[in-house]
């Protein structure tokens, strides 16, 4: 039911219904405890990557200290209340993206760590951490 305000025609409540109507279903319309959370709509894992193709203000993404009890970086404040679900990776090297001409190479090696010209198919050498993942996530998973 609508209730019209004088200034609103129904023409424009009656437009805005339509996106509403439109809407997908969404991850947080399913309560948990019910049965749809058994279905195909239950979320899935969720896993994802940051790349910073320029580079970043390290020391606002990098926790100081390492284990369960670092504090959060200004930039990584809002996960916070989610600390139980967040692992936060650095120091890690990308030996593949290293060269005299990074700008034209990183963006090739940051998944896998392996030149485009090493990688082979045969031997699995250039797979990348999503593919990793996603075998063992399951087809279900979105990504």
């Amino acid at each position: 039911m609508f209730l019209f305000k004088k200034h609103l025609s129904r023409r424009t409540v009656l437009k805005g219904a339509g996106a509403t109507i439109a809407l997908p279903l969404l991850d947080a319309m399913i309560p948990a405890g019910t049965a749809w959370a058994q279905t195909a709509a239950a979320p899935h894992p969720r896993l994802g990557f940051v790349y910073f193709p320029h580079g970043a203000l390290q020391e606002e993404w990098t926790p100081t200290k390492t284990g369960r009890d670092f504090e959060f970086p200004f930039i990584l404040k809002p996960l916070e209340p989610h600390r139980e679900y967040v692992t936060v990776v650095s120091g890690l090297r990308n030996k593949g993206g290293e060269s005299s001409s990074p700008h034209g190479i990183i963006e090739e090696t940051w998944l896998n760590c392996v030149s485009p010209r090493s990688r082979n198919v045969k031997t699995g050498v250039g797979v990348t951490v999503d593919q990793i993942a996603a075998r063992h996530l399951g087809q279900a998973t979105p990504f």
